[in-house]
């Protein structure tokens, strides 16, 4: 019977939309559920981010039952900031069902063809501040917070599909093992400190706003020349921030400041919640998602570091392997903690890969992103 490919329209199709992964992945033990919340949230007609992008969204009906869905972006400051014509495509799921993703795939392509798009990238739900990439290497491996995980046949239906390869996305493992300071690279990172003369500190929570623009002031600044980057407006980055509050560390937001206090690089790491939501199968938070989630996460085993910057006129004082170092140090003070994950770093930013790999991380994922011309 045909694949009908129908609009996704209202807060009903939006939930629909929402439920979809439930439904093909719900009997997985090994899959987490994603926070119905926070999905619903980025697909709200009142998330900022619809203030400079034009979006839609789709779902495959075979025999009126749902196959698969997926949505399409427009960026109009994505483009502006990196001066190309690029639509988005993101929320992909579906069953093993060729024949429905094609559809869906010539839906949205259309469209963004439709809005002015020469290429299309994806899968990113929906730009690269959004969760985003598909997975290629390390299915063995569960995924850490905020990370994408997917089953293998989504990379043959991409690449059947006609999708070529625009960059990849690595994760690193580290682990208590594996990962570690000599004392000669302690002394080495010490006479680096006191040359610089900084000093690094955990969040403020007292100055919890100011503290988080002075982050994404940093984190804009040290990745404005990234592939596939443009800085997240103030209106987004306070969003996001009042959805992380409760889940961020103190302890493990840092920044280094210089002699004159002034914040010149910064790391985040977060606890791994999909440890807690792994046991929340239903997404949601209510009635008693939300006590489990901030009883259980000062628990939780492993730990993600999330983002890292450094501003590009202190690059050369070393201050990312002080950061490496202080992270670690930080990490293995909590007898709970056993690993943890570094992601995503761009396949392409050798610098970075080389440092965390000399720390004693493994190369164990491997996230793809795909582009096509329209």
């Amino acid at each position: 019977m045909a694949v009908e490919v129908r609009p996704v329209t209202g807060w009903r199709g939006r939930r629909r939309f929402v439920d979809l992964p439930f439904r093909i992945f719900g009997g997985d033990p090994a899959w987490i559920p994603p926070l119905r919340l926070a999905v619903e949230d980025r697909l709200s007609p009142r998330h900022p981010a619809n203030a400079h992008q034009q979006t839609r969204l789709w779902m495959a009906y075979r025999r009126g039952r749902p196959v698969g869905r997926i949505g399409a972006c427009i960026d109009r400051f994505f483009n502006e900031y990196q001066n190309v014509s690029w639509g988005w495509l993101g929320f992909f799921e579906a069953f093993d069902d060729p024949e429905a993703v094609t559809a869906l795939f010539d839906t949205a392509t259309g469209w963004a063809r439709s809005m002015g798009a020469t290429t299309v990238v994806g899968p990113a739900s929906f730009t690269t501040n959004d969760e985003l990439g598909l997975l290629v290497e390390g299915f063995e491996h569960p995924p850490f917070f905020l990370t994408t995980h997917n089953p293998p046949y989504y990379e043959r239906l991409w690449v059947d599909y006609g999708w070529d390869q625009a960059m990849d996305l690595w994760g690193w493992w580290f682990d208590r093992a594996s990962v570690g300071l000599s004392e000669r690279q302690r002394r080495t990172l010490e006479r680096l400190r006191e040359r610089a003369r900084v000093r690094v500190r955990g969040m403020k929570t007292d100055e919890f706003e100011a503290e988080v623009g002075r982050l994404f002031d940093i984190y804009n600044a040290a990745w404005a020349k990234n592939w596939g980057f443009a800085p997240m407006p103030e209106s987004e980055v306070r969003h996001l921030a009042r959805q992380m509050k409760r889940l961020i560390d103190p302890e493990l937001a840092l920044a280094v400041e210089n002699a004159e206090g002034e914040p010149v690089a910064v790391a985040v790491v977060l606890l791994d919640v999909n440890e807690v939501l792994s046991r929340v199968r239903s997404g949601r938070l209510l009635p008693i998602g939300w006590y489990r989630l901030l009883r259980d996460l000062p628990r939780v085993s492993q730990a993600r570091a999330f983002a890292l910057g450094v501003k590009p006129e202190q690059e050369n004082l070393a201050l990312g392997p002080l950061l490496y170092a202080e992270i670690i140090d930080r990490l293995w003070d909590r007898p709970n903690i056993v690993g943890g994950e570094a992601s995503w770093i761009l396949a392409t930013n050798r610098r970075m890969n080389a440092a965390i790999e000399a720390a004693g991380g493994t190369h164990y994922k491997t996230w793809r992103l795909y582009q096509r011309p329209v």
